[in-house]
């Protein structure tokens, strides 16, 4: 109100304009800083004291309560079970902070029975079913709708010709039908062309043999899962080597990785290996922190279950660059090593695919740390760019070395569109090991071949 009277006695003196600028900014500059002393003190009535300890991150603790009371596992007859045992050592409703300061995640520690079958000695991770279901589920209200009509543009060419199709036609359809499912167009175009020569030499197609070739060629582009291999492969190495089975993730930022290699280190667990978890992306400020917090879930679960008997810890040397990332890998596989770990899964920072400058050192950590496997998580939103993702991921560690498997993660989130996983793996020639379904340690799957494909030809 004052900056408007100011104006209107001063409006009419057009040689006081001057005047009036300089105490209208005066004026105007004041009211500012009086408005932002009021919010600064009211900000401080509202905020409440927090511990100065916190998880690497710069957002305020919340105190977090457990939703209900957990668990206790064990095996019965190749099932997890629960077990009506005592609860007490998994209620963490009075200790949100672990002993080291550092917040305990309680959503992390939601366990699915589910999610793990037991076949004779080693634990397995269950299929892609009950997502893929849901879509199943949702169609078939419209297939009940349109029982008595024809299924669009397939059936109309297979009448009207009398059981043969024409082929170009039916491949510009097909080929738009993959598009439509996040596979890229090269990816697509690629697919289909191979199944129009390998049906060239047939002078009389129908639409069930068209569709038989692509469902092949689709399930075996899709390498069926090698999780029971990669378990049967670790135990080997622990019977036969003093050297600990080393395992590296990488991928580009914000994929999940860190979440999916403490998911890769329960599944572990779960097998009664022994797993140290290597802190390696010392670049990104909270990282090390976040693993913290990983472990320290983890260890909690472990500690108690009444059907493992492993251990979990992490190695980290905080943050530093260059050689600080390989200098930590290597003591952390000579501590693993020392100290009876079977398994070293390693950290590593994201980086963005297409900055030749950060993928560079890949090659170096790869050479002195020589993991046995390299897994590259991958994100099922990606889409076309994916392409992408995994031919510069699986190129960064030189001639010799090359990407061992994909975690494709939020598979959740993209009902039928999981054209990601094809692209990846046909770019690459790489199989999918597991697909990432939620936040917690248990939504882990194995990819089901036949599903995803039965998805892709809807």
């Amino acid at each position: 109100m004052g900056i408007y009277k100011t104006y209107n006695k001063l409006e009419a003196d057009e040689e006081d304009n001057d005047k009036l600028k300089k105490l209208i900014n005066l004026q105007f500059n004041n009211l500012m800083k009086l408005k932002k002393q009021q919010q600064v003190d009211a900000s401080k009535e509202s905020t409440p004291v927090l511990s100065n300890t916190n998880s690497g991150t710069n957002t305020p603790r919340k105190e977090l309560k457990a939703t209900g009371s957990k668990k206790m596992r064990k095996w019965d007859n190749g099932v997890m079970v629960e077990d009506n045992g005592d609860r007490s050592a998994l209620d963490y409703s009075g200790q949100p902070q672990s002993e080291d300061g550092l917040v305990t995640d309680i959503s992390k520690l939601k366990i699915d029975n589910s999610a793990f079958v037991k076949d004779h000695d080693l634990v397995l991770v269950n299929e892609l079913n009950d997502i893929l279901n849901e879509s199943d589920d949702e169609d078939e209200d419209d297939t009940e709708n349109n029982k008595s009509q024809t299924t669009g543009f397939f059936s109309k060419i297979t009448s009207y010709l009398g059981g043969s199709i024409n082929v170009d036609e039916v491949s510009k359809q097909f080929n738009d039908q993959l598009m439509s499912k996040n596979i890229a167009p090269a990816t697509a175009r690629q697919i289909i062309d191979k199944i129009k020569n390998k049906l060239s030499s047939n002078n009389k197609i129908t639409m069930a043999m068209y569709k038989q070739a692509l469902t092949d060629e689709l399930t075996k582009i899709l390498t069926p899962n090698v999780s029971t291999d990669l378990l049967h492969d670790i135990k080997r190495n622990a019977e036969t080597n003093t050297r600990p089975y080393v395992i590296s993730v990488v991928g580009v930022n914000g994929v999940g990785k860190s979440t999916n290699l403490a998911k890769l280190a329960y599944w572990f667990l779960q097998n009664n290996f022994n797993v140290l978890i290597c802190a390696c992306d010392t670049f990104r400020s909270g990282a090390v922190e976040q693993l913290k917090v990983h472990v320290n879930n983890l260890n909690r679960l472990n500690e108690s279950s009444t059907s493992t008997k492993s251990k979990i810890d992490i190695f980290e040397k905080g943050y530093g660059s260059g050689d600080h990332v390989v200098q930590t890998a290597k003591q952390a596989i000579q501590h693993a090593a020392e100290h009876k770990f079977d398994i070293v899964l390693i950290d590593t920072a994201g980086r963005t695919h297409s900055n030749a400058k950060l993928m560079a050192p890949l090659k170096k950590f790869g050479d002195a740390a020589d993991p046995n496997k390299i897994i590259m998580v991958g994100e099922a939103l990606v889409g076309t760019d994916s392409v992408e993702q995994a031919i510069n991921f699986n190129n960064a560690f030189g001639n010799k070395r090359s990407l061992d498997f994909f975690i494709i993660s939020k598979v959740d989130t993209v009902g039928d569109l999981v054209g990601t996983m094809i692209n990846m793996v046909m770019a690459t020639k790489v199989p999918i090991l597991f697909v990432g379904t939620g936040q917690t340690y248990t939504d882990i799957k194995r990819l089901s071949v036949k599903q995803v494909v039965e998805m892709l030809m809807k």
